[in-house]
């Protein structure tokens, strides 16, 4: 986990090893999968997850981690998404917030229960105390 500013840190990996991305796109040195967490004053959002050969890396970081209140999925391709299941297994409490055709693509793709998403569309914020998260495409 590293700090980025005051109760929000990058909780991502880099995969030195992966050349190709979407088996198309060289990547002579490596990628890296971007999660980050943000803690408000009540509660706290991770937004992403990270490619699943990279989960213990990102497991490793939510150690130390107590409650996760949201999972944010900007969008549903496995280096974004293919963790979550494993996050909402150890945060069993937290909402998943996606789109809605998000929504659709992770119930097919990862065989998340419906009742778990908060949908939202542009513009929707959501309450982390003093600190707002916006949906917004980008």
């Amino acid at each position: 986990m590293r700090k980025i500013k005051d109760r929000i840190y990058w909780m991502g990996s880099v995969d030195w090893d992966c050349r190709l991305f979407d088996s198309l796109i060289p990547l002579p040195d490596g990628t890296s999968y971007n999660a980050y967490l943000i803690e408000g004053s009540e509660k706290t959002v991770l937004l992403d997850t990270v490619d699943p050969p990279m989960a213990d890396e990102l497991m490793a970081q939510l150690e130390g981690v107590a409650k996760i209140d949201y999972v944010v999925s900007q969008h549903a391709e496995q280096d974004h998404s293919g963790t979550i299941p494993r996050v909402l297994e150890k945060y069993p409490d937290a909402k998943l917030i996606s789109t809605p055709k998000a929504k659709g693509m992770l119930i097919d793709l990862l065989k998340i229960p419906d009742e778990i998403f908060i949908t939202v569309d542009d513009g929707e914020t959501l309450s982390l105390g003093e600190r707002p998260w916006k949906h917004s495409r980008v």
